[in-house]
């Protein structure tokens, strides 16, 4: 069965406040299991309707979510423990992107749940001296627009079609969070899942 990360559009299944943590929430293709995952520091405790597919739903998570060293049920029994990469505060002016759009209705989410730095860890790579941001640049330019300076980022695992995302970026005049275009979702949708389709077709 797979396993979906739910949208911000996806409120006839999570709550909107369950959707505002973006990479927490999680469905079934069918939509009959949904999985949301919250997290406190490096901890995360999983809430689920179903007991079907929780490893792969789990699995899923970390994808987005590689700072996460244990999971919980919702009782308290761990399901997971792990080492991940250290994590480490890095200045945000300092971040390579390798996206061009900020979604306002995904920015304003982000907003309010982050309470303080340790509310927030995103995945890097190191390459050519640049520290490049892999994912969660909504969270990196709400922490931004909040007046923190740092962020906590650790090293994780990619694919070589970053670097191209990079290039273009930089191309576009793009190099940190306060550079991306503030657009509305329904734009967003539109130019950054465009860019990424028309991308992965030529790799074909």
């Amino acid at each position: 069965m797979k396993i979906i990360r739910a949208s911000i559009d996806d409120t006839d299944i999570f709550s909107e406040n369950e959707l505002n943590f973006g990479a927490c929430c999680f469905f079934t293709e069918d939509k009959l299991c949904k999985y949301f995952f919250e997290i406190e520091g490096r901890v995360a405790t999983l809430f689920s309707n179903s007991q079907q597919y929780t490893f792969q739903a789990i699995n899923e998570f970390l994808f987005y979510s590689g700072f996460i060293t244990t999971i919980r049920d919702e009782n308290g029994a761990v399901l997971l423990n792990r080492k991940p990469n250290k994590a480490y505060l890095y200045e945000i002016s300092k971040l390579q992107v390798s996206q061009f759009y900020i979604s306002e209705v995904k920015l304003e989410s982000c907003k309010k749940w982050i309470r303080c730095q340790d509310d927030i860890f995103v995945p890097i790579v190191v390459s050519d001296g640049k520290t490049i941001l892999i994912d969660g640049h909504t969270r990196v330019r709400a922490a931004n627009d909040l007046g923190y300076s740092s962020v906590n980022v650790y090293l994780d695992e990619f694919d070589d079609y970053i670097f191209h995302f990079v290039s273009e970026a930089i191309k576009r005049k793009i190099n940190n969070v306060s550079d991306m275009e503030l657009i509305c979702h329904e734009e967003y949708k539109l130019k950054w899942y465009k860019f990424c389709d028309d991308f992965f077709k030529r790799q074909k």
